[in-house]
């Protein structure tokens, strides 16, 4: 009986003369069908890989020349050097700085071809363009940053740099000052300012300073670059009162006279409310107003009988006492606050939101903190300008003035974080940087002007010869 082994081989044996008669037409032919092709693939494949690694290690050796890249308007990279030129007019133009090549070559969209020196073997190169100054770097429309800005100025004891301006870009609020909290300021001339609630007032004089508790405190000084961009508000002074002195209203059964103080008890409400005493009636008052009334010198002839306080009298005995109408105390705090950063670990600080019409928030944020997040300013002219900011890295603002009642609106500015800002001269400019279709957030004239100013960006700038 045959073994299965031998039944294999009998089938693929009876299977080879099928092939060999269908192949060759002869059930017997020596040579085994398909071995031609076999071998010639074998070889064919051989050949290939052999012709593709010679021709790869000659190309290693002797690279060719790409000359896709020979287009008008092209910013070309050369590999090695790391060189930026503008091909036109059939040379290359070595520009000074990217934002330069933006401009003078808008269709670019930004792009850059890197190029090896054997493709720019042979082309001529003319001379550099571009605008000396302008900035080698520049945001995307998508960094462009539209938060709120934070200004804040050193203490005077942080370690001997004193009145150091730091504008911080984008950072998070925190620190913000409540209603009964404000900064004690001096500014470059020495007047002192209450910094309250996104305003500053002004103390006239040092009986207004010791009215309001003040008297034993040090303003710390401040420059203008912090002090500028803080609304104006009403002075902490004492209002006028016409006819001081004269005879008031009969309360309580007395003759008042005018520029007296009155203090009502609700002791039902538990509530005070204080009056001035003026020729058409009684004007209500906050405690600060009152503070400052009766500490005028002014103020000791409306009590020639005794203290200058105010009288209490109770809510009958004022019921029929006719209301001025005058409005006193506007955009003053309702008691004096209480005074805050005068510690050397801390920063007074603006928060200003871009764009709205909110008034800036006061913060007092850790001295640390704020150094960390900022780099000394590029250009600092002491005094009027920021000495450190805090754009983020590969971030800027796009920015404008608030435009003036009556005048043209100004150029837009572009802030990078080298802290300056550079105009730009119109639309084209800010479409050939890819800014067209963003727009600028609106900040006071005092807020621009704490970034040191650039050079323009204009495309007639950037095509001008630059100076080798």
């Amino acid at each position: 009986m045959k073994s299965r082994k031998d039944q294999v081989q009998a089938y693929f044996f009876v299977v080879g003369r099928l092939t060999a008669a269908v192949a060759h037409g002869d059930a017997d032919a020596i040579q085994a069908p398909g071995r031609r092709m076999i071998t010639g693939t074998i070889f064919g494949i051989m050949i290939a890989v052999l012709l593709a690694a010679i021709f790869g290690i000659y190309g290693l050796f002797v690279p060719g020349t790409d000359n896709s890249w020979r287009q008008a308007g092209t910013i070309v990279l050369d590999e090695d050097s790391g060189a930026r030129y503008l091909y036109v007019d059939g040379q290359l133009r070595p520009v000074l700085n990217y934002s330069s090549a933006r401009l003078l070559a808008p269709k670019a969209d930004g792009k850059m071809v890197a190029v090896s020196p054997d493709s720019l073997k042979g082309t001529p190169v003319g001379q550099p363009v571009g605008i000396s100054g302008a900035p080698d770097a520049l945001p995307t429309s998508a960094e462009l940053d539209t938060g709120a800005w934070t200004v804040c100025v050193s203490p005077e004891s942080d370690g001997g740099d004193s009145k150091v301006v730091t504008v911080l870009i984008g950072r998070p609020a925190g620190g913000a000052l409540t209603d009964r909290q404000a900064f004690l300021v001096s500014g470059p001339n020495g007047t002192v300012y209450l910094v309250w609630n996104g305003s500053r007032l002004r103390i006239p004089d040092v009986t207004a300073l010791a009215s309001l508790g003040y008297g034993n405190a040090k303003p710390a000084p401040v420059s203008a670059a912090w002090l500028n961009p803080i609304p104006q508000g009403p002075d902490l002074g004492v209002p006028p009162v016409p006819g001081l002195g004269g005879p008031g209203p009969i309360i309580a059964g007395r003759q008042s006279l005018v520029g007296q103080i009155y203090e009502v008890r609700n002791a039902a409400l538990g509530t005070d409310q204080l009056y001035l005493i003026r020729e058409d009636g009684a004007a209500a008052v906050n405690r600060t107003v009152a503070a400052l009334v009766l500490a005028a010198p002014s103020t000791a002839q409306t009590y020639p009988d005794g203290p200058v306080e105010p009288i209490r009298v109770g809510v009958a005995e004022m019921a029929g006492v006719p209301t001025s109408g005058a409005v006193l105390g506007t955009g003053l705090p309702a008691s004096p606050p209480e005074l805050v950063g005068d510690s050397p670990e801390t920063q007074r600080c603006m928060r200003y939101g871009t764009g709205s019409a909110d008034p800036p928030v006061p913060e007092s944020l850790p001295s640390d903190s704020v150094r960390a997040a900022s780099v000394p300013s590029a250009t600092h002219e002491a005094g009027t300008a920021a000495g450190r900011v805090g754009v983020p890295a590969g971030r800027g603002v796009l920015i404008t003035p608030k435009a003036v009642p009556g005048a043209p609106p100004g150029p837009p500015f572009l802030v990078t974080p080298s802290g300056m800002r550079y105009p730009l001269a119109g639309a084209d400019e800010l479409t050939a940087l890819g800014y067209q279709n963003v727009a600028p957030v609106s900040v006071p004239q005092e807020l621009l002007d704490l970034f040191p100013a650039g050079p323009l960006l204009s495309t007639a700038a950037a095509s001008a010869t630059a100076a080798s």
